[in-house]
């Protein structure tokens, strides 16, 4: 039941607005690259926020000097984690679509207007991964397999299970539609931050369909320090990673 995306496809006018979500705790060094990367998309309609969870860095100072460029800053008046998104995506976004980025990460300047075509074609995909490779504390890339053979368009119930097994993506590889996330009820998983996105995932696969480019469009930051790799280390995760699989 899977069709493949083709050359011809992504033919819309239209130019809706695209919200590009970034939450940030201590990630100065990295703004620089995050948000330049959001400025450069080829896509002609996007809005940048930015949410600091109380930061001790220099974090507003580096995102603040992107504000005459449209950069909307904003602050936490505590670290509210993974909650983050929700707040971004129900308070302060406007867009019709939401990329959730990582304020360590970078993503290539036709990601948005790539997958917003997609999503045009087939109105009834509600969200969109693209691929990526990582890269270390110094920017190095870290090249990476694609996890599917070849672009395509599926029932979102059939990559359901996937989600049960392994991660497939981060949230800065994905396109979500709005009209999806609230079909969800938004961005509310209560879970380790791995397995928030995983949960997201699965969620959206059950009220809508899946669109995959298998074009590393993303670059996603690991290093001892980040979230991803501190969850990694949690000893609750292993316990929250049998929760989650049972919920689902």
């Amino acid at each position: 039941n899977n069709a493949p995306i083709t050359e011809e496809a992504g033919m819309g006018t239209r130019t809706p607005l695209v919200s590009i979500l970034i939450p940030n705790y201590n990630h100065s060094r990295y703004l620089d690259r995050c948000i330049q990367s959001a400025l450069a998309q080829t896509w002609p309609n996007t809005e940048i926020l930015l949410l600091d969870n109380q930061s001790a860095d220099a974090s507003l100072e580096a995102a603040s000097r992107y504000a005459p460029q449209g950069v909307r800053v904003n602050r936490n008046v505590a670290n509210i984690l993974n909650r983050s998104y929700r707040v971004l995506s129900e308070e302060l976004a406007n867009g019709e679509f939401l990329l959730l980025m990582g304020a360590d990460d970078a993503i290539e300047p036709t990601f948005v207007e790539k997958a917003v075509r997609i999503m045009q074609d087939h109105p009834q995909v509600g969200y969109v991964h693209v691929e990526r490779d990582f890269m270390d504390e110094q920017g190095n890339t870290i090249e990476l397999d694609p996890f599917f053979n070849c672009s395509f368009v599926a029932p979102g119930r059939s990559v359901m299970p996937i989600y049960m097994v392994t991660t497939i993506a981060h949230p800065a590889q994905g396109l979500v539609r709005r009209s999806a996330l609230e079909r969800i009820e938004g961005y509310q998983r209560e879970v380790d931050h791995m397995n928030a996105h995983k949960s997201l995932w699965f969620y959206l696969s059950s009220v809508s369909d899946y669109a995959y480019i298998r074009e590393k469009l993303c670059r996603i930051r690991v290093s001892a320090n980040n979230q991803t790799a501190l969850t990694r280390q949690n000893f609750q995760h292993p316990v929250l990673c049998h929760m989650i699989i049972n919920e689902f």
